[in-house]
This record gives C-alpha cells, sequence and structure tokens, in this order.
C-alpha cells in the first residue's frame, strides 16, 4: 500500500473514531428504546430481522458518462431483533451491524461498483476497459437526534481501484407510515481510485484520439444530495421511491473523458421493495 493510500485510511479512521467518541455523552442522555417485538411476535437476544432487497435504477452507464441504464439488483441488511428498527438510506451500502445502540453503531458494509465497457458508449475507444466490482468496507453511523443520521463509509475496490469514503447528512421525519428523508452527499477517493476511473494514459490519448493525457489524483471526487420517500404497508413489506444528484469535483470534473464526452452532472433515480423477517442463529 503506498504511503498517500496509508494515510488517506488513516484521516478517515481517525475521524471516523472522532465522530464515536463525540457520540458518547448524547448516548448516556438517549432514552430511545430498544424493540421488544417484531410483527407482534416477541424477539430474544439471538434473533435477527434479514431484510431483503429489490432494486430498480436508472443510473449513469459509467462513472461520468451522460448517459442512463437500467439495472436491477438484491441487496440486504441485517440487524440484531432486539436493536431499535434504523432507518436506511437507499444509497447506503450493504450492511452488517457489529454493534449498535439508539445513538451510534458500526460494522461491516459492501457496495457494487459498475465497470465501464467499449460497447457502454463507442466514444470510449482505446480507453482501458474497467470491470465491474465489489467494494468492502466498514462503516460508522450517529444519531445526535431523533430526526438527524450522519453516516460515513470507507470502501475498497477489489479490482484494486483503491479507497473511497462517503459521507452522508439525512434529515428523517416519519409521519404516519411514510418517511421521508434527504440530505447533503459527498465522496471522496484517493489517487488510486481516481487514476484508474478518470485518468487518461498518452497511449490511450493516441489510440482515442478525442481527449488528452490526464493523470487524475486524490480527492472530493463529489458532491451532491439524495431524497427518498418510503411507505410501510407492514412491519414486513415496505417500498421506497429516491433520487439522488452528484456533482463530479476536483480532478474527476477536469476529466478529459468526462469533458469530451460525459457530464459533472450524475443522476440516479429509483424503486426499492423491500421485505424483512425474523430469523434466529
Amino acid at each position: 500500500m503506498s504511503g498517500n493510500r496509508v494515510a488517506f485510511a488513516v484521516t478517515l479512521a481517525a475521524s471516523a473514531f472522532g465522530i464515536l467518541a463525540s457520540s458518547s455523552v448524547a448516548f448516556a442522555q438517549s432514552s430511545r428504546p430498544y424493540e421488544t417485538s417484531f410483527a407482534g411476535v416477541p424477539v430474544g437476544p439471538n434473533d435477527w430481522i434479514l431484510t431483503v432487497k429489490g432494486n430498480a435504477q436508472i443510473t449513469p452507464m459509467f462513472e461520468g458518462s451522460d448517459k442512463t441504464s437500467f439495472v436491477i439488483f438484491p441487496s440486504f441488511t441485517l440487524r440484531r431483533a432486539t436493536e431499535p428498527r434504523r432507518f436506511a438510506a437507499p444509497d447506503d451500502g450493504v450492511s452488517l451491524t457489529f454493534y449498535g445502540n439508539p445513538v451510534v453503531s458500526f460494522g461491516v458494509v459492501a457496495a457494487y461498483q459498475g465497470g465501464r465497457y467499449y460497447q457502454d458508449d463507442r466514444r470510449l475507444f482505446g480507453l482501458s476497459k474497467i470491470n465491474w466490482t465489489i467494494e468492502p468496507g466498514v462503516f460508522v453511523e450517529l444519531w445526535p437526534t431523533e430526526q438527524l443520521r450522519g453516516r460515513f463509509e470507507i470502501r475498497h475496490g477489489l479490482n484494486g481501484s483503491g479507497f473511497t469514503a462517503g459521507l452522508a447528512l439525512d434529515w428523517v421525519e416519519r409521519v404516519g407510515r411514510f418517511t421521508v428523508s434527504g440530505g447533503p452527499r459527498a465522496v471522496l477517493a484517493d489517487s488510486d481510485y481516481m487514476d484508474k476511473y478518470y485518468s487518461v494514459s498518452p497511449y490511450e490519448a493516441a489510440i482515442n484520439g478525442r481527449v488528452l493525457p490526464f493523470k487524475a489524483k486524490g480527492g472530493v471526487r463529489s458532491v451532491g444530495a439524495a431524497a427518498a420517500i418510503s411507505y410501510d404497508w407492514s412491519d414486513e413489506w415496505n417500498t421506497t421511491l429516491f433520487g439522488r444528484y452528484d456533482y463530479l469535483t476536483g480532478d474527476a470534473g477536469k476529466s478529459p473523458i468526462v469533458r469530451a464526452f460525459g457530464s459533472r452532472n450524475q443522476f440516479s433515480v429509483g424503486l426499492t421493495a423491500a421485505y424483512s423477517f425474523k430469523t434466529t442463529w
């Protein structure tokens, strides 16, 4: 691991532990109860709630693309049945909580990262193919108030693409069976990630003929916002409609790939159907 990547990981890890430490006072003052039942059935310390989701999304065809694609994919979340039911934003990674209380939780996370292929856009001729990958990592989530949620994820692609860190802040309002949420987003990436997705080598530039050589460096990849509205049909069934906007900044926005045949404005919309059930381990 290079020095830049080590420094990046250490800085983000320190930030995460800072958030965790600062939550201790709020936790001491919290009175939010733990759940004692699910779907009217009592739960015990060995019970878990598994939520299986089907997701349909319209997203950019690849990072920085000005074209969109339609994708359908599954995901899931898992929590102890005795933990408080938590809000989960549609753009959260797939999470497994190791520890949680009404104010703070942390665990492991994974997210799907799409690739970039010549068949996606013929203008990519000569540029390196990027295979899709899974990005495992860790997350920390903080609820300083009943309505405000902060979430931090740091992940690393299995294809060696480097580290990314997602920062999300959501204001969450529950009105009857409806839950409305939204807030700002920011994504940071190290030099390895930016180089893979946004750099253009002299060889690639010569073959493509429409872009100039460019070496992308790490930093803030994008800033934006997300919003969602969900409806609980029952304790088991839920549907969510959501949207997200990201504006590519720094070297991501300067990349010839984005400037020549892409867009700094990245939009995603989607619909999720979720089914939750209790299981005992």
